[in-house]
């Protein structure tokens, strides 16, 4: 966890431990900390607090999917707004907890961002996919980046939800091979994590239907 104050950090730690099947693996007050628990644990959910890390949260997101690409992202902020939310799960995060909510509904992100899934203002959520899926449908019906087949293998394996051990045993291929495909998609789009490309993805689809 990354939260401020440190205090508010171990204390909702300890609530934490006594929640079955969570594990608390550390706390961190800087980003070389964050990255030190990924390491360590590479497929953690990390909660990020936004206003500690400010308008670096988005590049910290990036940096840890970089050196863990299984971690998962959980933002906790003050503002649930389309704004903030669109810029963390751009970022790759696996969504957005406001700091008003309930214990309980903390809980219920961590253990569903823990699974895949996406947790966020349903309304905000709805109109930040419905850009992302815009923006794939855009670049579809102009300039599309140029993917090679192994590379739409690799996007199709991404929108299923698999995980790149998984794709690189689907595709039969090092999962150092699979970082390096996702790496040029990545430059093709324009695209940041995992989540926005799957839904790019979802826009190719669309298009073609």
């Amino acid at each position: 966890m990354a939260v401020q104050p440190p205090l508010w950090a171990e204390l909702l730690g300890l609530l934490l431990e006594r929640e079955p099947g969570i594990s608390v693996l550390g706390t961190a007050t800087n980003e070389e900390e964050v990255l030190g628990l990924t390491e360590t644990s590479p497929e953690a959910v990390v909660l990020l607090d936004f206003e500690a890390f400010g308008p670096n949260t988005a590049g910290v997101i990036a940096r840890v999917h970089r050196s863990a690409s299984r971690a998962r992202v959980l933002v906790l902020a003050r503002r649930s707004g389309e704004e903030t939310v669109t810029a963390v799960l751009r970022a790759g995060a696996a969504g957005l907890v406001g700091k008003q909510m309930a214990y309980k509904t903390i809980v219920t992100a961590i253990r569903a961002a823990a699974v895949g899934e996406v947790w966020a203002n349903r309304w905000v959520t709805a109109r930040v996919i419905s850009q992302l899926i815009g923006t794939g449908r855009a670049e579809a019906q102009g300039d599309a980046p140029l993917l090679t087949r192994r590379e739409w293998d690799v996007v199709d394996a991404i929108s299923r939800g698999l995980r790149s051990r998984e794709i690189a045993l689907e595709l039969g291929i090092s999962p150092k091979t699979v970082k390096s495909h996702l790496s040029n998609i990545f430059v093709k789009t324009q695209l940041k994590g995992r989540f926005a490309l799957a839904l790019w993805a979802q826009g190719q689809t669309a298009q073609k239907t």
